[in-house]
Protein backbone atom coordinates (compact mmCIF):
# COMPACT_ATOMS: atom_id res chain seq x y z
CA UNK A 1 0.00 0.00 0.00
CA UNK A 2 1.33 3.44 -0.95
CA UNK A 3 2.51 5.71 1.85
CA UNK A 4 0.70 9.03 1.31
CA UNK A 5 3.19 11.01 3.42
CA UNK A 6 6.19 9.53 1.57
CA UNK A 7 4.68 10.36 -1.84
CA UNK A 8 3.78 13.85 -0.63
CA UNK A 9 7.33 14.55 0.53
CA UNK A 10 8.72 13.34 -2.80
CA UNK A 11 6.39 15.64 -4.77
CA UNK A 12 7.23 18.60 -2.52
CA UNK A 13 10.96 18.03 -2.80
CA UNK A 14 11.00 17.72 -6.59
CA UNK A 15 8.71 20.75 -6.94
CA UNK A 16 11.18 22.84 -4.92
CA UNK A 17 14.11 21.54 -6.98
CA UNK A 18 12.30 22.86 -10.07
CA UNK A 19 11.73 26.20 -8.35
CA UNK A 20 7.93 25.98 -8.56
CA UNK A 21 5.29 27.10 -6.09
CA UNK A 22 2.33 24.86 -5.32
CA UNK A 23 0.14 27.11 -7.44
CA UNK A 24 2.53 27.03 -10.40
CA UNK A 25 2.62 23.21 -10.31
CA UNK A 26 -1.17 23.12 -10.06
CA UNK A 27 -1.49 25.42 -13.09
CA UNK A 28 0.80 23.16 -15.12
CA UNK A 29 -1.32 20.16 -14.18
CA UNK A 30 -4.63 22.03 -14.68
CA UNK A 31 -5.79 21.29 -11.14
CA UNK A 32 -6.35 23.37 -7.99
CA UNK A 33 -3.41 24.30 -5.77
CA UNK A 34 -5.41 22.89 -2.84
CA UNK A 35 -5.04 19.44 -4.41
CA UNK A 36 -1.25 19.85 -4.52
CA UNK A 37 -1.25 21.04 -0.92
CA UNK A 38 -3.23 17.96 0.18
CA UNK A 39 -0.78 15.63 -1.57
CA UNK A 40 2.26 17.28 -0.03
CA UNK A 41 0.75 17.17 3.44
CA UNK A 42 0.01 13.44 3.06
CA UNK A 43 -3.75 13.93 3.20
CA UNK A 44 -4.50 12.35 -0.18
CA UNK A 45 -2.86 10.57 -3.11
CA UNK A 46 -2.89 11.58 -6.78
CA UNK A 47 -4.40 9.11 -9.20
CA UNK A 48 -2.10 6.79 -11.19
CA UNK A 49 -2.62 8.87 -14.34
CA UNK A 50 -1.84 12.02 -12.39
CA UNK A 51 1.35 10.42 -10.98
CA UNK A 52 2.61 10.04 -14.55
CA UNK A 53 1.74 13.68 -15.35
CA UNK A 54 3.47 14.89 -12.17
CA UNK A 55 6.63 12.90 -12.96
CA UNK A 56 6.76 14.33 -16.49
CA UNK A 57 6.15 17.90 -15.32
CA UNK A 58 8.81 17.68 -12.60
CA UNK A 59 11.41 15.93 -14.78
CA UNK A 60 11.58 12.85 -12.55
CA UNK A 61 10.34 9.25 -12.57
CA UNK A 62 7.22 7.59 -11.23
CA UNK A 63 9.49 5.30 -9.21
CA UNK A 64 11.08 8.30 -7.47
CA UNK A 65 7.68 9.78 -6.60
CA UNK A 66 6.49 6.49 -5.18
CA UNK A 67 9.72 5.30 -3.54
CA UNK A 68 12.18 8.17 -3.57
CA UNK A 69 11.85 8.96 0.10
CA UNK A 70 12.40 5.46 1.45
CA UNK A 71 14.25 5.49 4.75
CA UNK A 72 17.53 4.49 3.08
CA UNK A 73 17.40 7.71 0.96
CA UNK A 74 17.23 10.62 3.35
CA UNK A 75 18.13 13.71 1.32
CA UNK A 76 18.61 17.35 2.28
CA UNK A 77 19.18 19.81 -0.55
CA UNK A 78 20.16 23.49 -0.83
CA UNK A 79 16.54 24.11 -1.78
CA UNK A 80 15.52 22.83 1.65
CA UNK A 81 17.73 25.61 3.04
CA UNK A 82 15.97 28.15 0.86
CA UNK A 83 18.60 28.55 -1.90
CA UNK A 84 17.83 27.93 -5.56
CA UNK A 85 21.30 26.94 -6.78
CA UNK A 86 20.07 26.40 -10.33
CA UNK A 87 18.89 29.99 -10.59
CA UNK A 88 22.04 31.25 -8.88
CA UNK A 89 24.14 29.36 -11.41
CA UNK A 90 22.25 31.01 -14.27
CA UNK A 91 22.90 34.45 -12.73
CA UNK A 92 26.60 33.68 -12.39
CA UNK A 93 26.77 32.61 -16.03
CA UNK A 94 25.17 35.89 -17.14
CA UNK A 95 27.60 37.88 -14.99
CA UNK A 96 30.43 35.89 -16.55
CA UNK A 97 29.44 37.34 -19.92
CA UNK A 98 30.07 40.84 -18.50
CA UNK A 99 33.70 40.18 -17.55
CA UNK A 100 36.13 42.35 -19.52
CA UNK A 101 37.55 40.81 -22.67
CA UNK A 102 41.12 41.94 -22.13
CA UNK A 103 44.43 40.19 -22.81
CA UNK A 104 45.70 41.37 -19.43
CA UNK A 105 43.04 39.24 -17.74
CA UNK A 106 44.51 35.74 -18.06
CA UNK A 107 41.88 33.84 -16.07
CA UNK A 108 38.92 34.55 -13.85
CA UNK A 109 36.19 32.13 -12.84
CA UNK A 110 33.88 31.83 -9.84
CA UNK A 111 35.76 30.45 -6.87
CA UNK A 112 39.15 30.77 -8.62
CA UNK A 113 41.88 33.36 -8.07
CA UNK A 114 42.12 36.17 -10.63
CA UNK A 115 45.14 35.75 -12.90
CA UNK A 116 46.26 38.95 -14.60
CA UNK A 117 49.18 40.65 -16.31
CA UNK A 118 50.13 44.28 -15.63
CA UNK A 119 52.05 46.57 -17.92
CA UNK A 120 55.08 47.75 -15.94
CA UNK A 121 57.18 48.72 -18.94
CA UNK A 122 59.08 51.92 -18.26
CA UNK A 123 58.80 51.50 -14.47
CA UNK A 124 62.02 51.36 -12.50
CA UNK A 125 60.54 49.64 -9.46
CA UNK A 126 56.91 48.52 -9.86
CA UNK A 127 54.87 48.34 -6.67
CA UNK A 128 51.62 46.37 -6.72
CA UNK A 129 48.83 47.69 -4.55
CA UNK A 130 45.46 46.21 -3.62
CA UNK A 131 42.70 47.26 -1.27
CA UNK A 132 39.42 45.71 -0.11
CA UNK A 133 36.47 48.04 0.39
CA UNK A 134 32.91 47.82 1.70
CA UNK A 135 30.23 50.52 1.37
CA UNK A 136 29.96 51.23 5.08
CA UNK A 137 26.89 52.13 7.08
CA UNK A 138 24.91 53.60 4.16
CA UNK A 139 24.55 50.11 2.70
CA UNK A 140 21.49 48.98 4.66
CA UNK A 141 19.61 52.19 3.93
CA UNK A 142 20.46 51.77 0.25
CA UNK A 143 19.34 48.13 0.25
CA UNK A 144 16.05 48.85 2.02
CA UNK A 145 15.17 51.90 -0.06
CA UNK A 146 16.22 50.94 -3.59
CA UNK A 147 19.49 52.89 -3.90
CA UNK A 148 21.40 49.93 -5.33
CA UNK A 149 23.01 51.91 -8.15
CA UNK A 150 24.09 54.69 -5.80
CA UNK A 151 25.68 52.37 -3.25
CA UNK A 152 27.65 50.55 -5.97
CA UNK A 153 29.04 53.84 -7.32
CA UNK A 154 29.79 54.99 -3.77
CA UNK A 155 31.72 51.78 -3.16
CA UNK A 156 33.73 52.21 -6.36
CA UNK A 157 34.53 55.85 -5.54
CA UNK A 158 35.82 54.88 -2.11
CA UNK A 159 37.96 52.11 -3.57
CA UNK A 160 39.58 54.01 -6.44
CA UNK A 161 40.08 57.22 -4.45
CA UNK A 162 41.91 55.31 -1.74
CA UNK A 163 44.49 54.18 -4.30
CA UNK A 164 44.62 57.43 -6.26
CA UNK A 165 45.52 59.53 -3.21
CA UNK A 166 48.81 57.62 -3.15
CA UNK A 167 49.33 58.07 -6.89
CA UNK A 168 48.33 54.47 -7.68
CA UNK A 169 46.20 54.03 -10.80
CA UNK A 170 43.56 51.31 -10.25
CA UNK A 171 43.63 48.74 -13.05
CA UNK A 172 41.42 45.82 -11.98
CA UNK A 173 38.17 45.62 -9.99
CA UNK A 174 36.41 42.51 -8.78
CA UNK A 175 33.21 42.99 -6.78
CA UNK A 176 31.66 40.48 -4.40
CA UNK A 177 28.31 39.93 -2.73
CA UNK A 178 26.79 37.77 -0.03
CA UNK A 179 23.00 37.60 -0.35
CA UNK A 180 19.82 35.64 0.23
CA UNK A 181 17.90 33.79 -2.47
CA UNK A 182 17.88 36.89 -4.69
CA UNK A 183 15.77 36.85 -7.85
CA UNK A 184 18.79 37.96 -9.87
CA UNK A 185 17.58 41.23 -11.36
CA UNK A 186 19.13 43.30 -8.61
CA UNK A 187 22.43 41.39 -8.83
CA UNK A 188 22.66 41.78 -12.60
CA UNK A 189 21.96 45.52 -12.32
CA UNK A 190 24.83 45.89 -9.86
CA UNK A 191 27.18 43.85 -12.04
CA UNK A 192 26.36 46.07 -15.02
CA UNK A 193 27.12 49.19 -12.94
CA UNK A 194 30.54 47.84 -11.98
CA UNK A 195 31.28 46.90 -15.59
CA UNK A 196 30.11 50.27 -16.93
CA UNK A 197 32.37 52.16 -14.52
CA UNK A 198 35.37 50.02 -15.44
CA UNK A 199 34.76 50.53 -19.17
CA UNK A 200 34.47 54.30 -18.73
CA UNK A 201 37.64 54.56 -16.66
CA UNK A 202 40.02 52.19 -18.45
CA UNK A 203 39.82 49.48 -15.79
CA UNK A 204 39.38 45.73 -16.12
CA UNK A 205 36.18 44.24 -14.68
CA UNK A 206 37.15 40.85 -13.28
CA UNK A 207 33.65 39.74 -12.31
CA UNK A 208 31.14 39.84 -9.48
CA UNK A 209 31.56 36.96 -7.04
CA UNK A 210 28.18 35.90 -5.58
CA UNK A 211 27.74 33.80 -2.43
CA UNK A 212 24.13 32.78 -1.85
CA UNK A 213 23.44 32.33 1.86
CA UNK A 214 19.70 31.97 2.18
CA UNK A 215 20.13 30.60 5.71
CA UNK A 216 21.66 33.93 6.83
CA UNK A 217 20.03 36.55 4.60
CA UNK A 218 16.52 37.38 3.47
CA UNK A 219 15.98 37.28 -0.34
CA UNK A 220 16.41 41.05 -0.78
CA UNK A 221 19.30 41.41 1.69
CA UNK A 222 22.92 41.68 0.61
CA UNK A 223 26.39 42.80 1.59
CA UNK A 224 28.74 43.97 -1.14
CA UNK A 225 32.45 44.68 -1.36
CA UNK A 226 35.13 45.29 -3.95
CA UNK A 227 38.78 44.43 -4.44
CA UNK A 228 40.79 46.95 -6.48
CA UNK A 229 44.32 46.29 -7.76
CA UNK A 230 46.78 48.81 -9.20
CA UNK A 231 50.48 49.35 -9.82
CA UNK A 232 52.77 52.36 -9.45
CA UNK A 233 56.46 53.13 -9.88
CA UNK A 234 57.85 53.37 -6.37
CA UNK A 235 59.35 56.83 -6.79
CA UNK A 236 55.97 58.16 -7.96
CA UNK A 237 54.05 57.15 -4.84
CA UNK A 238 52.50 60.22 -3.23
CA UNK A 239 53.86 60.09 0.30
CA UNK A 240 53.41 63.73 1.29
CA UNK A 241 57.16 64.24 1.58
CA UNK A 242 57.05 66.84 -1.24
CA UNK A 243 54.56 69.06 0.61
CA UNK A 244 56.13 72.46 1.26
CA UNK A 245 55.12 75.64 3.01
CA UNK A 246 53.08 77.82 0.67
CA UNK A 247 51.50 74.96 -1.31
CA UNK A 248 47.94 75.80 -2.29
CA UNK A 249 45.12 73.60 -1.01
CA UNK A 250 42.41 72.77 -3.56
CA UNK A 251 39.22 71.05 -2.44
CA UNK A 252 37.54 68.67 -4.92
CA UNK A 253 33.76 68.69 -4.81
CA UNK A 254 31.68 65.59 -4.13
CA UNK A 255 27.98 64.83 -3.80
CA UNK A 256 26.04 63.01 -1.12
CA UNK A 257 27.03 62.05 2.40
CA UNK A 258 30.11 60.05 3.27
CA UNK A 259 29.39 56.60 4.69
CA UNK A 260 31.39 57.50 7.80
CA UNK A 261 29.06 60.47 8.37
CA UNK A 262 25.90 58.48 7.67
CA UNK A 263 25.38 57.29 11.30
CA UNK A 264 24.65 60.91 12.25
CA UNK A 265 22.01 61.07 9.51
CA UNK A 266 20.56 57.77 10.77
CA UNK A 267 20.12 59.27 14.23
CA UNK A 268 18.36 62.26 12.68
CA UNK A 269 16.04 60.00 10.69
CA UNK A 270 15.22 57.99 13.81
CA UNK A 271 14.44 61.14 15.76
CA UNK A 272 12.61 62.80 12.91
CA UNK A 273 10.88 60.12 10.76
CA UNK A 274 9.27 62.90 8.71
CA UNK A 275 12.68 63.59 7.15
CA UNK A 276 12.21 60.48 4.96
CA UNK A 277 9.68 62.46 2.93
CA UNK A 278 11.24 65.90 3.36
CA UNK A 279 12.44 68.08 0.49
CA UNK A 280 15.41 70.43 0.39
CA UNK A 281 13.58 72.45 -2.22
CA UNK A 282 10.68 71.92 -4.60
CA UNK A 283 12.69 69.65 -6.89
CA UNK A 284 14.98 67.77 -4.52
CA UNK A 285 14.14 65.16 -1.88
CA UNK A 286 16.43 65.10 1.15
CA UNK A 287 17.15 61.35 1.06
CA UNK A 288 17.82 61.42 -2.73
CA UNK A 289 20.39 64.17 -2.26
CA UNK A 290 21.92 62.46 0.76
CA UNK A 291 22.29 59.14 -1.12
CA UNK A 292 24.00 60.56 -4.21
CA UNK A 293 27.26 58.65 -4.76
CA UNK A 294 30.53 60.30 -3.84
CA UNK A 295 32.76 61.38 -6.72
CA UNK A 296 35.47 59.09 -8.09
CA UNK A 297 38.59 61.09 -8.94
CA UNK A 298 40.37 58.55 -11.12
CA UNK A 299 40.52 60.58 -14.35
CA UNK A 300 41.47 63.90 -12.82
CA UNK A 301 44.08 62.40 -10.49
CA UNK A 302 45.64 60.48 -13.37
CA UNK A 303 46.04 63.66 -15.42
CA UNK A 304 47.38 65.66 -12.49
CA UNK A 305 49.91 62.91 -11.74
CA UNK A 306 51.06 62.86 -15.36
CA UNK A 307 51.83 66.58 -15.02
CA UNK A 308 53.55 66.11 -11.62
CA UNK A 309 51.18 68.61 -10.04
CA UNK A 310 50.40 66.87 -6.75
CA UNK A 311 52.60 67.34 -3.69
CA UNK A 312 50.06 65.77 -1.35
CA UNK A 313 46.57 64.27 -1.41
CA UNK A 314 44.20 63.96 1.54
CA UNK A 315 41.05 61.83 1.32
CA UNK A 316 38.25 63.50 3.28
CA UNK A 317 35.89 60.84 4.59
CA UNK A 318 34.22 62.45 7.62
CA UNK A 319 35.32 66.01 8.28
CA UNK A 320 37.64 68.55 6.68
CA UNK A 321 39.18 68.99 10.11
CA UNK A 322 39.76 65.35 11.03
CA UNK A 323 43.48 64.96 11.81
CA UNK A 324 43.50 61.37 10.55
CA UNK A 325 42.82 62.60 7.01
CA UNK A 326 46.14 64.48 7.08
CA UNK A 327 48.33 61.64 8.35
CA UNK A 328 50.90 62.17 5.54
CA UNK A 329 51.46 65.83 6.48
CA UNK A 330 55.17 66.50 7.16
CA UNK A 331 55.94 67.35 10.77
CA UNK A 332 55.76 71.06 11.51
CA UNK A 333 53.40 71.83 8.61
CA UNK A 334 49.63 71.93 8.55
CA UNK A 335 46.60 72.59 6.36
CA UNK A 336 45.28 76.06 7.06
CA UNK A 337 41.72 75.91 5.70
CA UNK A 338 39.73 79.07 5.05
CA UNK A 339 36.24 77.76 5.56
CA UNK A 340 34.65 80.89 4.11
CA UNK A 341 36.02 79.82 0.69
CA UNK A 342 33.87 76.67 0.63
CA UNK A 343 30.39 77.10 -0.88
CA UNK A 344 27.91 75.39 1.41
CA UNK A 345 25.59 73.23 -0.71
CA UNK A 346 21.81 73.17 -0.18
CA UNK A 347 22.14 69.67 1.31
CA UNK A 348 24.51 70.75 4.08
CA UNK A 349 22.67 73.99 4.71
CA UNK A 350 19.47 71.94 5.12
CA UNK A 351 21.15 69.57 7.59
CA UNK A 352 22.52 72.46 9.63
CA UNK A 353 19.22 74.32 9.60
CA UNK A 354 17.49 71.29 11.12
CA UNK A 355 19.12 72.51 14.33
CA UNK A 356 19.75 68.95 15.56
CA UNK A 357 23.46 69.53 16.25
CA UNK A 358 25.52 72.58 17.16
CA UNK A 359 28.06 74.25 14.86
CA UNK A 360 31.12 72.46 16.27
CA UNK A 361 29.47 69.06 16.04
CA UNK A 362 28.34 69.78 12.49
CA UNK A 363 31.85 70.78 11.36
CA UNK A 364 33.36 67.75 13.10
CA UNK A 365 31.05 65.25 11.42
CA UNK A 366 30.52 66.34 7.80
CA UNK A 367 32.77 66.96 4.80
CA UNK A 368 30.82 70.01 3.54
CA UNK A 369 30.94 68.52 0.05
CA UNK A 370 34.74 68.15 -0.19
CA UNK A 371 35.85 64.62 -1.08
CA UNK A 372 39.59 65.21 -1.44
CA UNK A 373 42.06 68.00 -0.74
CA UNK A 374 45.16 68.38 -2.90
CA UNK A 375 48.33 70.26 -2.03
CA UNK A 376 49.79 71.71 -5.24
CA UNK A 377 52.74 74.05 -5.85
CA UNK A 378 51.61 77.67 -5.62
CA UNK A 379 53.18 78.67 -8.94
CA UNK A 380 51.21 75.94 -10.76
CA UNK A 381 47.93 76.16 -8.87
CA UNK A 382 46.08 77.82 -11.79
CA UNK A 383 47.21 75.01 -14.09
CA UNK A 384 45.99 72.42 -11.58
CA UNK A 385 42.61 74.13 -11.28
CA UNK A 386 42.13 74.18 -15.05
CA UNK A 387 42.70 70.42 -15.20
CA UNK A 388 40.43 69.69 -12.23
CA UNK A 389 37.59 71.83 -13.58
CA UNK A 390 37.42 69.65 -16.70
CA UNK A 391 36.07 66.91 -14.44
CA UNK A 392 34.84 68.35 -11.13
CA UNK A 393 34.00 71.54 -9.29
CA UNK A 394 36.88 72.68 -7.11
CA UNK A 395 37.75 75.49 -4.71
CA UNK A 396 40.96 77.03 -3.42
CA UNK A 397 40.41 76.55 0.30
CA UNK A 398 43.72 77.37 1.95
CA UNK A 399 47.48 76.90 2.12
CA UNK A 400 50.14 74.78 3.74
CA UNK A 401 51.57 76.76 6.64
CA UNK A 402 53.83 76.35 9.64
CA UNK A 403 52.32 76.49 13.09
CA UNK A 404 55.15 77.14 15.54
CA UNK A 405 52.82 77.18 18.52
CA UNK A 406 51.16 73.83 17.69
CA UNK A 407 53.62 72.00 15.38
CA UNK A 408 51.57 68.78 15.37
CA UNK A 409 48.21 70.38 14.61
CA UNK A 410 48.13 69.09 10.97
CA UNK A 411 44.92 71.02 10.18
CA UNK A 412 43.11 74.08 11.48
CA UNK A 413 40.31 76.43 10.47
CA UNK A 414 40.47 80.08 9.57
CA UNK A 415 37.47 82.39 9.03
CA UNK A 416 33.80 81.54 9.45
CA UNK A 417 31.20 79.62 7.47
CA UNK A 418 29.32 81.67 4.89
CA UNK A 419 25.75 80.44 4.90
Amino acid sequence: MLDKEKVGRAIARQRKVKGLTQKQLADLLNISYQAVSRWEHGLSLPSLDMIYDIAKTLDTTVDFLLNGFAEERKIISYMDGGLDVHRLGMIKNRIGDLISKDDRLVHTMYGDPVFCKMDTSGMEEPVYVFANHVPGSKERFAMENGYDREICLDLIASAVNNLMRFGVKPLILQANMVCGNNDGGQILLMAEIFKEFCENHGMIFAGFEIAGQAVNYQPSEYKIGALVIGVVDRHKIITGSNITEGDVLIGLHTEGISSISYPFIKVMLDRRPDLMGAKINEQTAFVDEMMKPNAAYLKVMSELNEQNLIHGAFGINRSLFNRRCYATMPKGLGASISISQIPISPLYKYIYDLNMMDRECFLDDFTLGIGMVLAVPEERSDEARRIIEKYHKCYVIGKIKKDDEYPDAMVWMEGTVKW
